[in-house]
């Protein structure tokens, strides 16, 4: 969920399409005379910058990606109708409820984290 709060240009990047082809620094696909320009073969792969960490770590978060970020979507549409978006039979689902709510720790987890960032102090 810190992927897609955080790192959202990512989303669009999976592992594969990272070992198939350069990356830019804002997240782009290479191009040159019109062309996407392929990774070389043997050229190290950037996952140690990267918050996925690595091909076997993201496998899940790929995996889960969509359904993670149409909560998250839906969660701040919430925030921002006052939960006046949701039906009556999505309010009343227990597992979306739960899923809203863990949304909403990490969000505010993450507040609280940048807040005493730009303070200064170590998190």
């Amino acid at each position: 969920m810190n992927l897609i709060l955080l790192h959202p240009q990512l989303l669009e990047r999976t592992c594969a399409r990272c070992q198939t082809w350069l990356y830019d620094d804002r997240h782009q696909i290479v191009c040159r005379l019109g062309q996407r320009v392929r990774r070389p073969p043997g050229t190290l792969l950037p996952c140690w910058k990267c918050p996925k960490q690595s091909p076997a770590a993201a496998a899940g978060c790929e995996r889960d990606i969509d359904r993670v970020a149409r909560t998250v979507r839906l969660y701040f549409e919430v925030q921002a109708t006052a939960g006046r978006c949701l039906s009556d039979r999505q309010a009343a689902d227990a597992l979306l409820v739960r899923h809203l709510a863990i949304v909403d720790v990490v969000v505010r987890r993450l507040a609280v984290s940048q807040t005493l960032a730009a303070l200064g102090h170590k998190t």
